[in-house]
């Protein structure tokens, strides 16, 4: 199992076909092994690219800490600059969906450098925003898991909204959810909750310093990455396209085409379709 000794904890990781460098980080509560069932599509980016994916600390087959101040929007960008200097990697095309957008984020401002172009798929909560449902339901999960123990927590978790009417409406989604849930550490799973949606918000003051060539993915009616946000993201960021999903479940239903788009845009052959771009 190919891991790396950084800042402290070991991270699990996978690299797959060849190509340039493409390193890509997860949402939280995500993992290399659950990547498929959230929407990712690796073997495909893997065709054309040299694919670096790993479990972030406290998730996945990677080690944790139990101090939720290692689990900030820093900490995890370190983690993300000292896995690329482990291997080797000087610069690279970067990105992530959820948490691993705003690791991304925050490694090309602290390292631009080491950022060719950035990918942000369904980028977090940033600004006013980040005080909205997404810390209120991760935070309240975190709170249920500390009380109660893990299983006892996902089930009065998976009673209330907005999970308790999937159990009738989409019975498979729910049990899905509930095997994810119940997939989680939970001696990390509460620091690195905490760390995200409680810690120091997204630096979303310095998103104009990024020079980085920039694709926003996002979608309307997405309580937990509001469209609100990644429109933020793409005023700040110069150099930037913004592409907005017809439905909030669109690309999960048609993972296909964030792949073409994410192929074009860094291989800088293909415009995004239907991107929105802001006068320059």
């Amino acid at each position: 199992m190919p891991t790396a000794h950084v800042n402290g904890v070991d991270l699990y990781y996978e690299v797959q076909g060849e190509g340039p460098t493409l390193v890509m980080a997860h949402g939280l509560l995500g993992s290399i092994d659950w990547s498929r069932d959230l929407g990712e599509r690796p073997e495909e980016l893997a065709q054309h690219f040299r694919l670096v994916r790993f479990d972030a600390r406290g998730h996945g087959k990677s080690g944790y800490t139990t101090d939720q101040s290692h689990y900030t929007w820093e900490a995890l960008a370190e983690d993300m600059y000292g896995l690329m200097r482990h291997l080797g990697i000087e610069r690279a095309h970067v990105g992530g969906g959820s948490m691993g957008g705003g690791t991304a984020l925050t490694l090309t401002l602290a390292h631009p450098e080491v950022v060719e172009r950035l990918v942000l798929v369904g980028p977090p909560p940033v600004g006013q925003q980040a005080s909205a449902p997404a810390a209120q339901m991760f935070g309240g999960l975190a709170l249920l898991i500390e009380g109660m123990g893990l299983e006892k927590a996902v089930d009065v978790a998976l009673s209330l909204q907005p999970w308790a009417p999937l159990k009738e409406a989409v019975p498979e989604l729910y049990d899905w959810i509930r095997r994810w849930l119940l997939s989680q550490n939970p001696h990390a799973v509460v620091p690195a909750i905490r760390g995200i949606v409680l810690g120091p918000e997204l630096a979303h003051q310095r998103f104009g310093e990024i020079k980085a060539p920039t694709l926003i993915i996002a979608h309307p009616d997405d309580d937990l990455h509001p469209l609100a946000s990644a429109r933020a993201i793409q005023r700040a960021v110069k150099d930037s396209y913004l592409v907005v999903a017809p439905s909030a479940v669109y690309y999960q239903q048609n993972p296909d085409e964030v792949v073409q788009m994410i192929v074009g845009f860094l291989t800088g052959s293909i415009a995004p379709p239907n991107a929105e771009r802001l006068p320059t």
